[in-house]
């Protein structure tokens, strides 16, 4: 009994002289988690629009861990919807969870969107430009061909030789310049064919935004490091930046040494290279 009531009292001291360890804090700890926020929004929306063919991003998370850096979830599925241009039916595919329901509203939404906009604006854009240009040759054109006949006319008025050297001189000149307006002319319209082309393969859906990855992983998760991982600013050099890709059971991992994701982002290393040196795995 005296050995026990020793042993406690022996406990006791031990307890009371040890003194609570601070725990540590951070001071840019609200800078980090105001920039997590953001980053998780850009991706939330990057992504939507690079895989909006392939894949449903239904969620993207974004937090910071201590010592170690920021973890960006991502959780993925299959296309949510399709549309059937023949009848006019709209399909919903894949398992939806009520928590899903919102930002499945919200692809809706932007697919509908994206129907009623048949053409890529960036191609509606160029050939727009195209033809303006070609309407400007087109208009160089048509004065050379107007100063030409003026020549000519002039020419055949002429009586002195020297006049007429001038004139020949003149309407030379004017063939060549008529000459290159032709050719600027043809190769105007080869580019609006092209691009005519473009439009109608992407109008029957035959072409692929220009933005899409054919499911180059590596590629497109290096390329948003790069891109919006600097603006992580209040986190070191030597911690990392790690997104986590969920499909379905299983998670694919991409981390970067945010030392590599700050030199790209400033044009010092490829992405190509920082997708060489990301740590990826799987579980």
């Amino acid at each position: 009994m005296k050995s026990m009531l020793f042993t406690l009292a022996v406990a006791v001291i031990l307890l009371t002289c040890i003194t609570p360890a601070q725990a540590r804090t951070l001071e840019n700890l609200e800078q980090i988690q105001r920039e997590t926020r953001i980053i998780a929004d850009v991706l939330r929306s990057s992504l939507r629009n690079e895989l909006r063919k392939q894949m449903r991003i239904t969620s993207v998370a974004a937090e910071f861990l201590p010592r170690q850096g920021v973890l960006v979830s991502i959780n993925m599925n299959a296309p949510w919807l399709r549309i059937n241009d023949g009848e006019n039916a709209i399909e919903i595919n894949g398992n939806v969870t009520l928590s899903e329901i919102p930002a499945m509203v919200e692809n809706i939404l932007a697919d509908l969107h994206i129907d009623v906009d048949t053409y890529e604006p960036e191609a509606v854009a160029e050939l727009r430009e195209l033809r303006s240009e070609q309407r400007e040759v087109r208009q160089q054109q048509r004065d050379l061909r107007k100063s030409l006949r003026e020549q000519r006319r002039e020419l055949v008025r002429a009586e002195e030789s020297d006049e007429r050297e001038e004139i020949e001189q003149q309407i030379g000149e004017l063939e060549r310049d008529l000459a290159a307006a032709e050719v600027h002319y043809g190769s105007l319209a080869q580019d609006i064919e092209m691009q005519y082309q473009e439009l109608k393969d992407f109008r029957g859906g035959s072409s692929k935004p220009k933005q899409a990855f054919d499911n180059d992983w590596d590629q497109l998760m290096a390329r948003n490091a790069c891109d919006y991982g600097p603006t992580l600013k209040g986190l070191r050099n030597d911690n990392y930046l790690t997104f986590a890709l969920r499909r379905n059971d299983t998670i694919h991992y991409y981390t970067y040494l945010m030392e590599h994701v700050s030199d790209c982002g400033q044009g010092d290393m490829r992405t190509e290279r920082l997708a060489e040196l990301a740590y990826r795995y799987s579980n």
